[in-house]
């Protein structure tokens, strides 16, 4: 192999080194990043250093990414699943059938009269601030006439 064609061979090897070598950079920067966002970096503290954060496995890594999206999709499913149990007395509480709202709060639920009033001032706050057009009665007006406990 002439030398001219060596030293070539040399340069690009060198060069395909550095290249490697910032990817191996950039992928130990974005593990040691996961680990901190995740919360699954270890603290190893020897005499000699004061911290030394070890990054996590890729496999570690996945598997906390994982768990998480596991916990959301639980998380989700069981919110999609209260908003259910809303949704019928979302619109008792729309059209102004507060006592209504009541019965089927408690009969939901299973819980006291008082209970059940405490849950229908929360839900009405809560509809109010999200769906304020959806009332067929005003925010004014609304609670006229009805006294609880």
């Amino acid at each position: 192999m002439p030398e001219e064609d060596l030293e070539t061979v040399q340069r690009e090897l060198a060069t395909t080194r550095a290249q490697r070598d910032e990817l191996r950079r950039e992928l130990g920067d974005l593990r040691a990043w996961l680990c901190i966002k995740l919360g699954i970096g270890r603290d190893d503290r020897s005499r000699d250093e004061v911290t030394s954060l070890c990054v996590a496995t890729d496999a570690e890594i996945l598997g906390e990414v994982q768990r998480l999206q596991d916990e959301l999709a639980t998380f989700t499913s069981t919110e999609e699943a209260e908003e259910r149990r809303w949704s019928g007395i979302d619109a008792l509480i729309m059209e102004n059938r507060r006592i209504h709202a009541i019965q089927a709060i408690r009969t939901e639920f299973g819980t006291s009269l008082r209970l059940a009033v405490d849950l229908l001032n929360e839900r009405y706050t809560r509809l109010r601030r999200r769906r304020p057009d959806r009332f067929s009665e005003s925010a004014d007006t609304y609670w006229d006439g009805f006294h609880s406990f």
